[in-house]
């Protein structure tokens, strides 16, 4: 059966990061670490916005996607470049970042050389543990479409291009030219097509009233091949002799 829904597509608007020091107070701890440690926290936030095509409104959807994990090891980590790939690397697999991407290494290099840099600053001489925070965040857009609206849109606008010339059918004309048909569905209209000769269609939508036209219902179809429910198309054409959806013309 035919219906109208909502369609849309989705946009990966990009993946961002930053890599930083957070500003927390330093905790002792029991028993003291026998080297300085660096205490990595990785953060993962994935962020849905839904774009309404029709009015291009953009609307940030508060059910964000939000992952966090920790991890504490020796600062001399970092300076074994494959070490530190390593465990950074195990963290990272954890998010939907791909592992092929340069992203990925980027973030990795970035938590080595802040960590490294930190240990340098006078500021945290003294401190048993150097935190490094990496967030990182993606956006993606979901563009929808009201396929209900648009089609509310498009007649409209129809309506309106004729507002000056809606001259209505030829009474005649729309009891000789509109054919009389019965809905079925698909397999219904395979197995009887062939036994009678009464014009049968498969189920769709009546685009004027946009209600589904019910299976086993009759149905009122244009010269132009486009069905609507009888009593929709007649009231319709009482007004303008256009057909709603392709401008075929009845005769006035």
């Amino acid at each position: 059966m035919a219906s109208y829904s909502s369609s849309f597509s989705h946009q990966r608007d990009g993946l961002y990061h930053d890599v930083y020091q957070p500003r927390t107070r330093s905790k002792r701890l029991y028993p003291i670490p026998q080297c300085v440690q660096i205490e990595v926290t990785i953060s993962f936030n994935l962020i849905t916005r839904h774009h309404h095509c029709l009015t291009d409104r953009l609307v940030t959807l508060s059910d964000t996607h939000f992952r966090q994990e920790s991890r504490r090891f020796d600062l001399q980590v970092l300076r074994n470049q494959d070490q530190a790939y390593q465990i950074l690397g195990a963290m990272l697999r954890r998010f939907p970042i791909d592992p092929t991407s340069l992203t990925f290494n980027v973030v990795i290099d970035k938590i080595i050389r802040h960590g490294l840099r930190i240990s340098k600053w006078g500021s945290n001489m003294g401190r048993q543990v150097l935190p490094v925070r990496a967030k990182s965040w993606e956006i993606v857009t979901r563009h929808l479409v009201d396929d209900r609206a648009l089609l509310r849109r498009a007649l409209a606008e129809s309506a309106l291009l004729t507002n000056n010339t809606m001259v209505p059918a030829n009474e005649t004309s729309v009891k000789k030219m509109l054919i009389r048909v019965r809905v079925e569905d698909r397999d219904q209209r395979q197995d009887v097509q062939q036994s009678t000769k009464k014009k049968r269609v498969e189920a769709e939508s009546c685009t004027i009233c946009l209600e589904e036209i019910k299976v086993g219902s009759s149905a009122s179809q244009m010269p132009c091949s486009h069905m609507f429910h009888s009593s929709c198309i007649e009231k319709w054409l009482k007004q303008s002799h256009y057909c709603p959806l392709c401008r075929f013309e009845l005769p006035t």
